[in-house]
């Protein structure tokens, strides 16, 4: 037999109360439905834990005075484990873990969350750079609370926002001649040195790019890091193709670097907003509100080329 927390809540109340009645009265029911709790619990346990007496009512025996301090525990954290999971939902307190398949996540996300920890001390907030598959496993496996990626194989059970559609520009140091054109084919780039971004979604696109235009780059770099592109362009080690870009178009290094429309615009990269469906804390609610307005809003223009 398995005791309900309701039997035990009306067999700690008829205890504390010392009757059957009584508690009856405290907990709005019949007593016949307090009593019969009090019957269930000592059925469970194979033990006498009360002696029933027409004039002291109920009272505890020996054997359960070891056991009452226990479901009194039980019961109370029941009680606070539901007002955690009230605050939880209602409240922005707890952990934010978030994926992030965007190289350029570092220009927003500080942005967005801002918001959601000023003024609320209980907010704690990690993320973790990974690629789109290990983002979308994390999410399923509950390593992570929201994610952002690019919207490439996507799970169908995740649900999705699209926040950008990215299209992609050719980076160059300032120095280069064609650095103040208003936009550039791949073909005039034919001959010239290319430094790639070489991360899973990316590369693919940028391979299915060089084909679609039949142009084969001179690849004399690549790096996983975006900044380490921008740093070998700005350089002068050579071109290379992004679809984001950070407030400053100046590198780690100190040298600028500028971005160039490419023509015929090539298809954009999307970047999406990832979420488990059905309803969430609060504070994962309120990440991606905030997430979904910042990208309706004109700033997400200082993160594109053309």
């Amino acid at each position: 037999m398995r005791l309900s927390l309701k039997a035990l809540h009306y067999f700690a109340t008829a205890v504390d109360r010392g009757s059957v009645a009584h508690a009856a009265t405290d907990l709005n029911i019949v007593p016949s439905a307090v009593l019969a709790a009090v019957n269930q619990v000592e059925e469970c346990f194979k033990l006498q834990l009360v002696t029933r007496q027409r004039s002291k009512g109920i009272v505890l025996t020996a054997t359960g005075q070891m056991l009452i301090p226990k479901i009194r525990r039980l019961l109370q954290e029941y009680e606070h484990l539901m007002d955690d999971g009230a605050n939880l939902r209602t409240s922005l307190t707890g952990q934010l873990t978030v994926g992030y398949y965007a190289p350029v996540a570092p220009a927003f996300i500080p942005e967005i969350v801002s918001s959601l920890v000023h003024g609320n001390s209980n907010v704690a907030l990690k993320f973790v750079e990974c690629d789109n598959s290990v983002a979308q496993a994390g999410l399923m496996a509950g390593k992570f609370d929201v994610i952002i990626c690019v919207s490439s194989n996507l799970k169908p059970e995740i649900s999705y926002k699209t926040l950008l559609e990215m299209p992609a520009y050719l980076l160059m140091p300032k120095s280069h001649p064609l650095a103040e054109a208003g936009h550039v084919s791949l073909e005039q780039m034919s001959g010239e040195k290319f430094v790639l971004l070489d991360l899973p979604v990316v590369s693919e696109h940028y391979s299915h790019l060089f084909e679609w235009t039949g142009v084969t780059p001179r690849l004399v770099a690549t790096a996983t890091s975006l900044e380490m592109v921008r740093s070998l362009v700005g350089a002068g080690l050579g071109c290379s193709i992004l679809h984001m870009h950070p407030k400053t178009w100046q590198t780690y290094s100190g040298h600028s670097v500028v971005g160039v429309p490419i023509v015929p615009k090539p298809d954009p990269l999307r970047l999406v907003l990832g979420y488990l469906p059905g309803q969430s804390r609060r504070i994962v609610e309120a990440f991606v509100s905030e997430t979904t307005k910042q990208f309706n809003s004109d700033k997400v223009s200082q993160f594109l080329v053309g």
